[in-house]
C-alpha cells in the first residue's frame, strides 16, 4: 500500500503543475479510506500523513562540450555537403569537358571535310548549281558544328571554374583553424 501510494505522489507530481508549484504535498487517508493528496496540511485529527517536499530541478545547462559537439556536428555537416557538391561539380565538369572535345573533334573533322570536298569540286561550282547547292550546305554545317563547340567550350570552361572554386572551398574547410 504504501509503495503504491508513493508511486501515485510521484505520477501525480509530473501531471500537476499547481500542486507541484506549491513545494511540499501532503498525503492522508480520511475515516472512509480515501486518500487525498493536498499542498495543505491535513485536518487535525488524522494519524497517518505523509510529507513530500518538492523541489523543482534547475534547468541542464549547456556545457562547454556540448557547444563543441554540436559545433563540430555542424563543421562535419557542412564539410560533407561541401564534398559532395565539390564530388557533383567535377563530375558535371568532366562530362562537360568530354562534351566539348567531342564536338571540337566532330567540327575539325568536318571542316576538313568541307575543306577537302569544295577543292574537289569547287571548280564545278561555278558550272552546276547542285554542286554550289552542296558546297553551301556543307558550310553552313561546318558553321553550325563550329558554333556548338565554342559555346561547349565555353560551358566546360564556366564547370571546370565552379569545381575548382568547390574543391578550394572544401580544402579551406578541411584546414585547421590555426591555418586559417
Amino acid at each position: 500500500m504504501q509503495k503504491m501510494l508513493r508511486c501515485v505522489i510521484v505520477i501525480l507530481l509530473f501531471f500537476s503543475g499547481p500542486i507541484a508549484a506549491a513545494g511540499t504535498l501532503y498525503t492522508w487517508t480520511d475515516k472512509d479510506g480515501v486518500v487525498h493528496i493536498t499542498p495543505t496540511k491535513p485536518p487535525n485529527g488524522i494519524d497517518h500523513t505523509d510529507k513530500l517536499t518538492y523541489t523543482a530541478k534547475p534547468e541542464r545547462k549547456t556545457t562547454q562540450v556540448h557547444k563543441q559537439g554540436a559545433d563540430r556536428q555542424r563543421e562535419l555537416i557542412l564539410e560533407i555537403e561541401a564534398s559532395q557538391k565539390a564530388r557533383r561539380l567535377r563530375r558535371e565538369a568532366d562530362q562537360a569537358r568530354k562534351a566539348m572535345e567531342a564536338a571540337v573533334e566532330a567540327a575539325n573533322k568536318m571542316k576538313a571535310d568541307t575543306d577537302a570536298y569544295i577543292r574537289q569540286w569547287g571548280g564545278w561550282a561555278k558550272y552546276r548549281k547542285s554542286v554550289k547547292a552542296k558546297i553551301d550546305r556543307r558550310k553552313d554545317a561546318t558553321n553550325q558544328a563550329v558554333a556548338e563547340s565554342e559555346r561547349l567550350i565555353k560551358t566546360a570552361t564556366e564547370a571546370e571554374a565552379k569545381a575548382r572554386e568547390a574543391e578550394e572551398a572544401l580544402k579551406d574547410l578541411n584546414r585547421p583553424a590555426m591555418e586559417k
